[in-house]
């Protein structure tokens, strides 16, 4: 699968109004990212963004409240969009396993660290020190991309 290049004013995008017509670029950097997502999310996305099922119908097929659905589906949304998410995608397969496993859980599926730690099996303090020790990682690139 090819790389999609985000443009800049997408990076930045961290509310979505789901009722507006939606870019082509921005549906096709949605359904690129969210091949890094989990099953259920990733179904919802493609549901909602590709296949362009209303979000009120897709509520009552699987038996949500379509305010909570939005909501989900903004959160979700938020996470694609946002450049950590990006940066997690990209690098994390030079990453430790451990490493890998908390910038999955924390950034990728968006837990907090306290699940985090619950789902791997690890302390508080480890995922939250991996977690800690992307955010640097990901500050690093961006001190370097704006200086050069």
């Amino acid at each position: 699968m090819g790389q999609v290049k985000t443009p800049r004013s997408l990076e930045s995008f961290h509310t979505h109004d789901l009722r507006r017509k939606r870019s082509r670029a921005m549906v096709e950097v949605l359904r690129e990212r969210a091949r890094y997502l989990p099953e259920t999310d990733r179904a919802l996305i493609e549901a909602v963004f590709a296949d362009g099922t209303p979000v009120t119908k897709l509520a009552g097929v699987i038996g949500e409240d379509p305010r909570k659905l939005r909501r989900r589906i903004r959160r979700v949304t938020g996470r694609l969009l946002d450049p950590r998410f990006r940066f997690v995608a990209e690098r994390q397969s030079s990453w430790r396993p451990t490493r890998r496993k908390v910038g999955q859980a924390c950034v990728l599926d968006g837990l907090s660290i306290r699940k985090a730690s619950a789902r791997l099996q690890l302390s508080f303090y480890t995922v939250r020190r991996h977690k800690e020790a992307i955010e640097a990682m990901y500050e690093l690139t961006q001190s370097a991309g704006a200086a050069s």
